[in-house]
C-alpha cells in the first residue's frame, strides 16, 4: 500500500454524497420504477381490452350479417346497403369491409372500397376461423373468415369475408401512451422535491442528536442523550453515543488521576533534591557532609529513575505489543526460579512462599517473570509476619492457564478493586505507603500484551488474590474475567 497522500482532485474524485442525496436518489428512482410498472400494466391491459373489443366488433357484425343473409332479400338489402355508402362522401371510412364469396372464390357481394384495400388472397383460409391482423399503407385491419350457415349460403358454399379498420383503436392507444409517458414525467418532476423534502424531515433527528453531541465538552463529559425524544430506529444510536461517553468520562477521570499522581510522584524526590542542594549551599561543609549529601540525593535518583523506568515500559507496552517472543513455558520451572529470588527477603519478613504450580502455557518468558515479581513484591509487602504467599496454577477448558498469587495480608475494600490496576493508583493498608503504583498497572500491561486479563479478589482482614489468566495461544483473546 502506498504511503503516498492522495491529492486533493482524487479526494474530492472519492467523495461519498451524502446520505440525504443517497436516499433521495433512491426515493426517486423508486418512484420512477414504481410509476413505470404500474403504467406499463395499465397500458397493456388498456391495448388488450382495445384488442378485445375488436374482436367482440367483428364478431357482432359476423352476427347481424348472418341473420341478414339468412333472411328474405336480405343478400340485397346488403347489396343495396353497400351500394348506398359507396355513393357517401365518406363511404371509404364508414364502408362495410365485408366480402361474400362462394365455394370457387367467386364473389357474390361486396364492398367496393375493400377490394384494392383486402384482397380475398390475404383473409385466412376456409376452415381457419380466427382473426387475422394485416397492415395496408399505413392502415392495420383485423380480418376473419367464416362460414355462412343459412340453407341458401350452405347451397352455394357461401364464405364471409369480414374486416374492421383499426385505425381509431391505434388512434385511442397512442393518445393513451402519450398520456402516460406525460403523467410519468410529472411524476418525476414532482419526485424530485418531495423526495428531498421528505429526507430531509426524516433526518432531521440526525441533526438534533449532532446538535446535542456539540454541546458536550470535557467538563460536561456526564451528558447524555434522552432516548425518549427519538424515533425508534435511533434508539441503538443513542445507546451507543451515551455508553461512548461513559467510557469517555470514566478514561478522562483516570487519565486527571493519571496526571495529578505523576505530578505528585515526580515532585517529591526534587523536591528533596532541591532541599539537599539548598542546605548543602547554604555554608562551607566538611567532606563527609557533602558525602552524605550526595548519597542522599542518588537515592532520590534512583526513585526517579524507577518510576521513569516503569513509565516507559507501559509506554512501550502500549505501542509495542507485537514484539514479544512467544513460546511454551512450563509454570512450575518459572514459578521456581522467580520463588528462588524472593527467599531471603521471604524470611526476613517472617513470611511462607509456597507454591502449587504443573500448567504449560504460551508467554514471553522475561514478562512473564516481572509479572509474577511484582506479584510477590506486592503481597510479600502487604503480609504480616507468620503469613502465607501461595502462588498456584489451573487449567481451563479451553486450554486456557490461570495463575494465582494469594496472601493471607490484610485485604483491599471492594471499592478499591475496579481502580487496582490504574497507573499510580495506591492502598493504603496500615503503615505501608510505599511503592510508585504502577507495578500492578504494568502486570496488567504485560497480561494485555499477551491477550490475557488479570482480576483481583480481596477480602478485608482475610487477603488478596491477584489471577493472571493466559488464553491457549496469545493469538487468541481470553474472556476478560470479573474482579472479586
Amino acid at each position: 500500500m502506498s504511503d503516498t497522500p492522495s491529492s486533493p482532485e482524487e479526494t474530492a474524485g472519492r467523495r461519498v454524497r451524502s446520505i440525504a442525496h443517497n436516499l433521495a436518489v433512491l426515493y426517486i428512482v423508486s418512484i420512477v420504477i414504481g410509476f413505470t410498472m404500474c403504467a406499463l400494466l395499465l397500458y397493456f391491459k388498456l391495448v388488450q381490452h382495445i384488442h378485445d373489443s375488436g374482436g367482440e366488433q367483428l364478431q357482432a357484425e359476423i352476427t347481424s350479417v348472418r341473420a341478414l343473409v339468412g333472411s328474405p332479400a336480405g343478400l340485397n338489402a346488403l347489396r343495396q346497403m353497400m351500394d348506398a355508402e359507396e355513393r357517401g362522401e365518406d363511404a371509404g371510412t364508414n364502408c362495410i369491409l365485408m366480402r361474400i364469396v362462394d365455394r370457387n372464390g367467386k364473389v357474390v357481394v361486396d364492398c367496393p372500397n375493400m377490394r384494392d384495400v383486402l384482397p380475398g388472397s390475404i383473409f385466412p383460409p376456409p376452415g381457419d376461423t380466427r382473426a387475422k391482423r394485416y397492415s395496408h399503407n399505413g392502415g392495420n385491419y383485423l380480418l376473419r373468415s367464416v362460414k355462412l350457415t343459412d340453407p341458401i349460403s350452405e347451397a352455394g358454399g357461401w364464405r364471409l369475408q369480414i374486416g374492421i379498420d383499426l385505425t381509431e383503436h391505434d388512434q385511442l392507444i397512442r393518445v393513451y401512451r402519450t398520456y402516460l409517458v406525460l403523467f410519468g414525467f410529472g411524476a418525476f418532476l414532482f419526485a424530485i422535491p418531495s423526495s428531498y423534502v421528505v429526507v430531509r424531515r426524516g433526518l432531521k433527528p440526525l441533526d438534533e442528536i449532532s446538535g446535542s453531541i456539540k454541546t458536550i465538552t470535557g467538563s460536561r463529559l456526564n451528558t447524555r442523550l434522552d432516548a425518549a425524544g427519538f424515533p425508534v430506529e435511533m434508539h441503538p444510536v443513542i445507546e451507543s453515543v451515551n455508553g461512548m461517553m461513559a467510557r469517555l468520562e470514566d478514561s478522562f477521570q483516570r487519565l486527571s488521576h493519571y496526571s495529578g499522581n505523576l505530578a505528585h510522584e515526580l515532585r517529591t524526590p526534587i523536591n528533596n533534591l532541591m532541599l539537599s542542594a539548598e542546605i548543602a549551599l547554604a555554608h562551607e561543609r566538611s567532606p563527609q557532609e557533602y558525602q552524605e549529601i550526595i548519597s542522599s540525593s542518588l537515592t532520590e535518583y534512583e526513585r526517579l529513575a524507577a518510576v521513569i523506568d516503569k513509565l516507559l515500559f507501559l509506554a512501550r507496552a502500549d505501542n509495542e505489543k507485537n514484539d514479544l517472543l512467544f513460546e511454551k513455558l512450563d509454570a512450575r520451572t518459572e514459578v521456581e526460579e522467580v520463588i528462588d529470588y524472593f527467599l531471603e527477603e521471604a524470611r526476613a519478613a517472617g513470611v511462607s512462599l509456597v507454591h502449587r504450580v504443573d500448567a504449560t502455557f504460551w508467554g514471553d518468558r522475561t514478562l512473564f517473570r516481572r509479572a509474577l515479581s511484582n506479584l510477590i513484591s506486592n503481597a510479600l509487602t502487604y503480609t504480616p509476619a507468620g503469613g502465607e504467599v501461595t502462588i498456584s496454577a489451573s487449567c481451563g477448558g479451553n486450554g486456557e492457564v490461570d495463575i494465582a498469587v494469594a496472601d493471607t495480608g490484610c485485604g483491599i475494600y471492594s471499592e478499591h478493586l475496579p481502580f487496582l490496576f490504574d497507573r499510580f493508583y495506591r492502598v493504603k493498608s496500615g503503615s505501608h505507603h510505599s511503592g510508585t503504583g504502577l507495578g500492578l498497572a504494568i502486570v496488567k500491561a504485560i497480561m494485555e500484551m499477551h491477550n490475557g486479563d488479570v482480576s483481583a479478589w480481596s477480602r478485608p482482614g482475610h487477603g488478596t488474590t491477584i489471577t493472571l489468566h493466559f488464553p491457549q495461544h496469545p493469538s487468541l483473546k481470553s474472556a476478560p474475567a470479573a474482579e472479586g
